[in-house]
């Protein structure tokens, strides 16, 4: 998350001192150490695929930025981090795969009903991350660079929060509707 937010402030402070292809290729550079820096051994496993992806995407955007010489593509790596936290959510709620219950039940053991509340959550999440898709797309494609910087740095915080808030609020509806 700080890495994301040093990335758009980057953008934000940079855009004035050096043109897109030099913004583009700075996060080539920077996307490759931190690629390098987050793997010890090579392997095609899930788990090798999640300490890379964020750096390889940075890489890919930094390149088609620079390539391009656009800004669009350089402000989409939150866009694209975003969609797929959206794509996790809807591939688990079809699976029925609940990463958020696997999560949790690492560090504490649940009751079947703790379970099933947070099996329903996930449908609350899936709203969550489509509308911040949506925002993210709004702001990048529509908004000036400012507003952009201020949703993808500070307000999808605060929709995120707006997200916990009404999970709060669904988990006492849910208590008192399933004794």
């Amino acid at each position: 998350m700080i890495l994301v937010l040093i990335y758009i402030l980057t953008i934000f402070f940079a855009r004035d001192y050096f043109s897109i292809r030099e913004i583009g290729l700075f996060f080539v550079l920077l996307g490759s150490l931190w690629f390098f820096f987050s793997i010890k051994h090579f392997s095609l496993t899930l788990d090798f695929l999640k300490k890379t992806f964020q750096p390889i995407i940075l890489v890919l955007v930094g390149v088609f930025s620079a390539l391009q010489n656009d800004i669009i593509i350089l402000k989409s790596f939150p866009l694209i981090l975003s969609l797929l936290f959206f794509l996790a959510f809807v591939h688990s709620e079809i699976t029925k795969e609940y990463f958020l219950l696997n999560y949790i039940k690492k560090v504490k053991t649940l009751d079947e009903k703790e379970e099933n509340y947070l099996k329903k959550t996930h449908a609350i999440w899936i709203v969550v991350t489509a509308s911040n898709v949506t925002l993210h797309i709004y702001f990048l494609f529509y908004a000036s660079l400012e507003a952009w910087t201020f949703y993808t740095s500070i307000g999808w915080y605060i929709l995120l929060g707006c997200g916990i808030l009404f999970q709060i609020i669904f988990r006492n509806f849910y208590e008192k509707n399933t004794h």
